[in-house]
């Protein structure tokens, strides 16, 4: 975060919960490793968050059951994060989050 810090402006706050879902889901489902990347694409940082899994769709509405344990992760991220987009690969998926935050560099 002290890199968005230091070269951006924004909504740290939903940039942090984006990045935690996102990592979370991650270490929780994926098999294998994790790679993690910010990267500048424009005027906006990508959260971008690759793992070894099988492919899968993302459920980006809320669970039927609002007591359900899990199910609200990729809700936050596509209500917070500016785009999201799931992408399948070869030796997995890969999940790009735009984080609310603009360069002011």
């Amino acid at each position: 975060m002290e890199v968005l810090h230091a070269r951006g402006r924004g909504d740290f706050a939903a940039a942090e919960l984006v990045y935690g879902e996102l990592v979370g889901n991650a270490i929780r489902h994926a098999r294998g490793s994790i790679a993690i990347r910010l990267e500048w694409d424009d005027d906006c940082p990508l959260l971008i968050v690759h793992d070894r899994s099988e492919r899968f769709q993302p459920a980006c509405d809320l669970p039927a059951d609002p007591m359900a344990e899990s199910g609200r992760g990729l809700f936050i991220v596509k209500s917070l994060a500016l785009d999201f987009r799931v992408e399948d690969l070869e030796d997995g998926s890969r999940v790009v989050a735009r984080l609310p935050i603009r360069r002011i560099d």
